[in-house]
């Protein structure tokens, strides 16, 4: 967002200059989908409907007073934000059979908030596992260190978010293979300088990031809750035992002949 800011209009910002074809021109290279469009449009809707009774009962509740539960929130929001933006935004550019150049100064805003959403929704994520971890792992330092932990998370991803929309490279639809890509396919001759203005190393990080910390989160969590359960188990094995054991006693010491004077 900072070149467009910089530049002033899309259209200044170099290699992403649409003006060597017309309008016309380059609708012909979009390829309309409206079979595939409209039923993403409804499902959107139909997400983000879905979010409100969600939220609004975690808070009708009290849940919200918990830490996890204002990160949750913060999850909710951004997913609610990246729903709009991958169904509602995405949705009618099918229809239409959109690329860049259609609507460059729209796409090109369109995508910074969808790399934006994508990202914060990682960092959210993580910051959520990362809670329950702590949680369960360190039980007794958990009150003390949830609450500060949720609150930096949530400032945390609120930066990245602005950081990630603001100073890089922006993502471009193009409805022909369906997907945001960094290159907006506007030059009419590809080029090495062109590939490193669209090159966006901060999402590449974010990816490889997210997924390793995932895969090292879930092993830690399944590893803390089999440990947990297995300590459950032999807890409720040594419950049962003594209840046994004591009605053994109670059992044949009523059996037990008194003597008759």
């Amino acid at each position: 967002m900072n070149r467009l800011v910089e530049y002033g209009s899309v259209e200044a910002i170099p290699y992403y200059n649409c003006s060597w074809r017309s309008f016309s021109d380059w609708e012909k290279t979009g390829v309309k989908k409206p079979w595939f469009g409209y039923p993403l449009i409804l499902f959107g809707v139909l997400i983000e409907l879905l979010y409100i009774p969600i939220i609004y009962i975690i808070f009708k509740t009290r849940l919200i007073r918990h830490p996890c539960y204002k990160i949750i929130v913060c999850l909710a929001m951004v997913d609610m934000s990246a729903t709009c933006c991958s169904c509602l935004i995405t949705g009618p550019l099918l229809v239409v059979g959109a690329v860049f150049c259609m609507y460059p100064r729209f796409t090109y805003i369109a995508g910074g908030f969808a790399l934006n959403t994508w990202c914060m929704a990682c960092a959210a994520t993580l910051s959520l596992f990362t809670n329950r971890i702590i949680s369960i792992g360190f039980r007794e330092y958990a009150g003390v260190i949830e609450k500060k932990l949720a609150y930096s998370s949530i400032a945390f991803v609120l930066f990245y978010g602005f950081y990630i929309d603001y100073f890089t490279p922006t993502l471009a639809y193009n409805s022909d293979i369906m997907a945001w890509l960094p290159d907006p396919l506007s030059e009419e001759k590809p080029s090495p300088e062109a590939a490193a203005m669209y090159k966006n190393t901060i999402q590449a990080w974010n990816n490889w990031i997210f997924v390793t910390c995932m895969f090292i989160l879930f092993s830690a969590y399944f590893m803390m809750v089999k440990r947990l359960a297995k300590g459950q188990k032999t807890k409720a094995s040594k419950a049962v035992s003594s209840i046994l054991k004591a009605y053994n006693r109670s059992y044949h010491g009523s059996d037990t002949k008194k003597p008759i004077f």
